[in-house]
């Protein structure tokens, strides 16, 4: 397993040193207001012979130079992690964590991190696997990719500006918002009951030992007593969702629907089979198994 585990790592740091991102380096406002200095004190060098002006202009320019180098260093090597998918429900707004990997052994210093023109953080990367949140929203559901993450850094002397886009391989699944059923629907899958609650089932002889609190005293009558017998609904694990069979419900309000009684079913750590088509799924106790009919459901067509 340690070897497996090792070899995928392995496997994904060579695919993303095979598709480094193109890093692009040019001067901020600072940076061409000093670059004007270095150009005014090298003419004031050459036509008055100030050799001055030509120390500050040399000065000057090894500082830009240091600035491209570092800058350049500060920010190589990163890259995203593409092996990771997300399932968010639509319509709600969520965090999401991307992971940045550090190719390198240096320490990444004062990022700022950017999606969709705007900076959602400035980020010290300082291990191998770094996270960054972003929140997400989408009203559709369906399979998305994330935009552009773009890297900025003007370390370390702020007239440098480097920049990296990364473009995101992972998929965003978003799912149908969870609606609650119609009473067939919640009586149907037992939603309506409370956990542990028991169901009436009918009348039985009494017998020596059953409790005196399920006794129907207005049945009873004489040396004959009654009591209630009650089926257990937590043990009725058999419950089927076949979308195929409630064709009267709009489709998108029938997914809605599905949402919510699959919710439902997992949190209370019930089991749940979900038919569509051909398609069989079964609802355990796994994170997994929520997911992958999450997934299915955010894609399917009627």
């Amino acid at each position: 397993m340690k070897i497996q585990s090792i070899q995928r790592i392995s496997n994904f740091f060579e695919f993303n040193l095979k598709n480094k991102a193109k890093i692009y380096i040019y001067p901020n406002l600072n940076g061409i207001g000093l670059g004007l200095f270095i150009f005014f004190c090298f003419l004031i060098s050459v036509f008055y012979e100030n050799n001055s002006a030509l120390l500050i202009s040399i000065i000057i320019f090894f500082i830009f130079f240091i600035s491209i180098f570092v800058s350049h260093q500060n920010i190589n090597s990163l890259s995203l992690n593409h092996n990771q998918n997300f399932v968010i429900e639509a319509r709600k707004s969520e965090i999401i964590n991307l992971q940045i990997i550090n190719l390198s052994n240096e320490k990444k210093l004062n990022i700022d991190v950017d999606y969709k023109k705007q900076t959602i953080g400035n980020y010290n990367f300082n291990r191998k696997v770094n996270t960054v949140r972003l929140k997400y929203f989408n009203k559709q559901r369906g399979k998305y990719c994330l935009d552009k993450i773009i890297l900025k850094s003007i370390y370390p002397f702020g007239v440098i500006r480097t920049k990296v886009p990364l473009i995101s391989k992972s998929d965003i699944y978003i799912y149908p918002t969870k609606i609650r059923p119609n009473d067939k629907l919640l009586n149907e899958f037992q939603i309506n009951k409370l956990k542990n609650a028991d169901e009436f089932d009918g009348l039985d002889n009494y017998k020596y030992g059953d409790s005196y609190s399920k006794i129907a005293w207005k049945k009873s009558l004489g040396k004959n007593k009654y009591v209630k017998v009650f089926s257990d609904v937590e043990k009725q694990s058999n419950f089927i969702l076949n979308l195929n069979k409630y064709e009267e419900i709009n489709f998108e309000l029938l997914l809605g629907y599905a949402v919510y009684i699959i919710h439902y079913f997992f949190d209370n750590k019930k089991k749940l089979i979900i038919k569509h088509r051909n398609n069989v799924f079964e609802l355990n106790s796994s994170q997994n198994s929520l997911n992958k009919i999450l997934k299915y459901l955010s894609d399917v067509e009627k």
